[in-house]
């Protein structure tokens, strides 16, 4: 049987994933303990010593990928769960650790259960620091993207990208010391490639690179100022999200 622990902010998602695992797995997952409080999950994760811990990917103040860094032993599996596809990072699935999507289905959630029972014999804490060291920032800053342009392709790094702008099905990237340049890939396809890069898309037309926000004006629904003193306005369902990822900054 796994030990477990469930930390997510929302209390609604806590206590569904709670009452799935007790009613329809409680022969396979034993719920130790759960906490809606992110900072409280360390002293949870060092007293409990889980096998096992469901992880919200986005939490106010800490996300569950910072929660883990800040950790100094990792010996336990994870399950992340998030509200938001993009957040399926593609270095999750390189690595194999398993994630679920709210609102979490029976048929995935046992999925991922079966999973860890396998790779508990099998070091399965391993993929999580193996994870931890494909996406520290350190490793992220020398990461390149390939950028189709005409009959060539451009491999760039990724923290010379400041921003990406919305063009249709085009997308215009601005850099710190290239011309800026028209893809024919959408602004989505970006986001999906960068979100573990520390992109945001901070409005539908608008996907930043968190590494050069220099600035944020409170005005109307609020803006960012981007290295260069470009000033990038911010949707208003999405300033939450970002003044959030600001602070973390």
């Amino acid at each position: 049987m796994l030990t477990c622990l469930i930390i997510d902010d929302e209390q609604p998602c806590v206590e569904t994933l709670e009452i799935m695992l007790k009613k329809k797995f409680h022969s396979q997952v034993n719920v130790l303990s759960t906490t809606t409080q992110p900072k409280e999950a360390a002293e949870l994760i060092h007293t409990h010593q889980p096998d096992l811990i469901f992880l919200d990917v986005e939490m106010p103040h800490i996300t569950g990928i910072e929660l883990l860094r800040s950790l100094e032993n990792i010996n336990f599996q994870v399950i992340f769960t998030t509200a938001h596809q993009q957040y399926a990072l593609e270095a999750i699935k390189l690595n194999a650790i398993d994630y679920l999507l709210k609102p979490i289905s029976l048929d995935e959630l046992s999925v991922a259960i079966n999973k860890c029972i396998t790779r508990k014999q099998q070091h399965g804490s391993d993929l999580v620091n193996a994870f931890l060291q494909q996406i520290k920032p350190g490793n992220l800053s020398v990461k390149r993207i390939s950028i189709p342009s005409n009959d060539t392709t451009q491999f760039v790094p990724i923290n010379e990208i400041i921003r990406i702008e919305s063009q249709s099905n085009y997308s215009v990237i601005y850099f710190t010391s290239r011309p800026k340049l028209l893809v024919a890939k959408t602004l989505k396809e970006f986001e999906d490639q960068l979100l573990p890069f520390d992109f945001l898309r901070v409005h539908n037309s608008h996907l930043i690179n968190m590494e050069h926000v220099i600035g944020y004006k409170n005005v109307d629904g609020g803006y960012v100022i981007m290295n260069g003193n470009e000033v990038i306005e911010i949707s208003r369902r999405k300033k939450q999200e970002v003044l959030q990822r600001l602070h973390a900054l």
